[in-house]
């Protein structure tokens, strides 16, 4: 999925389920991507789920500040709950 930045960037939205703690169970990720695959941000699921309602999302993109609009942030939270297995 790909969302609108405040300040225009298009930014690609995975889930993925890359191992972080070692030894333990991975717990999926949504990352933040800009075009090329770099890296912006990313957040295990269950801290992104727990945005509330109405809240906007600030991404710190290397020296880059990205901005989610709240319904931006609803909207992928909505895609991620379909996403997941």
């Amino acid at each position: 999925m790909q969302v609108l930045t405040r300040q225009g960037s298009v930014l690609e939205v995975r889930l993925t389920a890359t191992r972080r703690v070692r030894g333990g169970h991975p717990e999926p990720i949504v990352e933040f991507r800009f075009s090329g695959g770099i890296l912006c941000a990313d957040y295990y699921l269950s801290t992104f789920q727990e945005i509330e309602a109405g809240a906007g999302l600030c991404l710190q993109g290397g020296s880059f500040l990205q901005e989610l609009e709240p319904d931006t942030v609803q909207t992928c939270q909505a895609w991620l709950r379909e996403a997941q297995p």
